[in-house]
């Protein structure tokens, strides 16, 4: 009898432990998610050898400390996970909202810009792969698991995997995904129509990726009436032909060979780093032609391309141009191409 009223308490301080522990939340995460066949069949087992005799009991006991070293095990694994996401680079600025003109140097518009918030570095690996785990034990699928280390920015992500991760990104953090297809929120980056027809909810509160419009009104934002010339890298006191005024804001092929951690070049007047060079940037919008004077533009609503921005450190400076305009195929992951992400306030 003594040995069942031990086993006993040993099962009940086990359940008290893991369901505490699952059930916790700070702050800025949801709450863990209950590791899935964590102690039920063990227990299972442990509890009809208590009834027999006591050769079954000892067995029970060795049932027990397996199920325990197991919850042990993936309550550490949980942890490890939230912990990367709340230690991660996730700053984010607050742009004021006002009126530019877009422009590549050939086409341009007017265009108000709502105020948002954006990213204040690029996404770093760190910050991928973290919710990338969170997102894999949480019914999330993607085409690629990205590539990079540590402050690093995350590359060899297609555009699709990126709405995908801001989902599930807002999702972990307890905010509102913004896209979704027939009002289901996407989850699968494999799924080509959902996510080529993806409907970007704006008034979410959840992560985005910016728009077009968004990203060059941030990357030449000065002070609401004046704005880093089209051709300057952002933050660059002179055109994208000076190399000293270039290479103090902009990782590229002048003065690297590889990514770099994010922050370590001169931030732009609104004190967001890496708007030229590094890595590429995902932007929601499909390529197309500028319209006329718009508020919140965002793009056609179909295309064959998705718009990139901000050059890279594997190419010259023409393309650190805060007005140049890349595209990419929406399906394809490259060494070059990483992204920000931005909200709605």
């Amino acid at each position: 009898m003594k040995k069942v009223f031990w086993l006993s308490a040993v099962l009940a301080v086990l359940f008290i432990f893991i369901f505490s522990f699952v059930g916790c939340k700070n702050n800025n995460l949801t709450a863990v998610a209950t590791p899935t066949m964590i102690i039920p069949p063990q227990t299972q087992t442990a509890v009809a050898l208590l009834t027999a005799g006591p050769a079954a009991q000892l067995t029970a006991t060795a049932v027990v400390a397996a199920a325990t070293q197991t919850a042990v095990a993936m309550v550490a694994t949980q942890t490890a996970v939230v912990v990367a996401i709340q230690t991660a680079v996730i700053a984010v600025i607050s742009v004021p909202g006002g009126t530019y003109t877009q422009t590549d140097g050939t086409s341009s518009f007017s265009h108000t810009i709502s105020t948002f918030k954006m990213g204040k570095y690029q996404v770093t690996y760190n910050l991928w792969y973290a919710v990338y785990q969170w997102a894999i034990a949480n019914g999330y699928s993607f085409a690629d698991a990205g590539a990079g280390s540590g402050n690093m920015p995350v590359t060899t992500v297609n555009w699709r995997d990126v709405i995908v991760w801001c989902n599930a990104y807002s999702q972990e953090a307890g905010l509102t995904p913004c896209y979704t297809y027939f009002s289901a929120v996407i989850k699968d980056s494999t799924n080509a129509t959902a996510c080529d027809s993806a409907v970007c909810v704006w008034a979410n509160n959840g992560y985005r990726l910016p728009s077009e419009g968004e990203y060059q009104y941030a990357a030449s934002y000065i002070d609401g009436s004046s704005w880093t010339p089209y051709n300057y890298a952002s933050g660059a006191t002179a055109d994208y032909t000076d190399a000293t005024a270039t290479g103090l804001v902009a990782w590229y092929s002048a003065n690297c060979s590889g990514t770099q951690a994010v922050g370590g070049k001169t931030a732009n007047a609104l004190g967001i780093y890496d708007m030229s060079g590094n890595v590429w940037e995902w932007c929601w919008d499909w390529y197309g032609t500028y319209p006329g004077t718009s508020t919140d533009y965002r793009g056609s609503g179909s295309g064959s391309f998705r718009v990139i921005r901000g050059g890279s450190y594997n190419l010259s400076a023409d393309y650190l141009q805060v007005g140049y305009r890349g595209d990419f195929n929406p399906y394809v992951a490259f060494i070059n191409i990483g992204f920000r992400f931005a909200r709605t306030n």
